[in-house]
């Protein structure tokens, strides 16, 4: 039984250290690495640049363009890639898997 919750406690510890959300703060959004899918995603890829906590491979964030909050959220990328302004963008994790089911950015500003 011991052992059993041990095993489920650290399952816990893994799950949550590798679940958070963070903010990655980029000073010249010029230099953001990103690719446009025929299907509205947006993914990004080099976000460890600006921030080394996060993942920097194979497209691990993704923004959806089909909604709303992703058409807006993709104008103002556009807007700050053209004029290399800075921008912080909150990531919904991490380190997500590298290969399906990539981290959102959940919303963006500057503050």
């Amino acid at each position: 039984m011991k052992k059993s919750m041990l095993f489920l406690f650290f399952l816990c510890s893994v799950k949550f250290a590798y679940a958070d959300g963070t903010y990655v703060y980029v000073e010249d959004m010029s230099r953001l690495h990103y690719q446009l899918t025929s299907d509205g995603n947006v993914y990004f890829r080099n976000l460890n640049q600006f921030n080394n906590q996060v993942t920097g491979c194979c497209y691990a964030f993704v923004l959806d363009t089909t909604t709303p909050y992703g058409k807006s959220a993709w104008s103002v990328i556009l807007m700050k890639v053209a004029s290399k302004g800075s921008l912080s963008m909150y990531v919904s994790e991490a380190n997500p898997p590298t290969s399906g089911n990539p981290a959102t950015i959940d919303h963006l500003g500057n503050w």
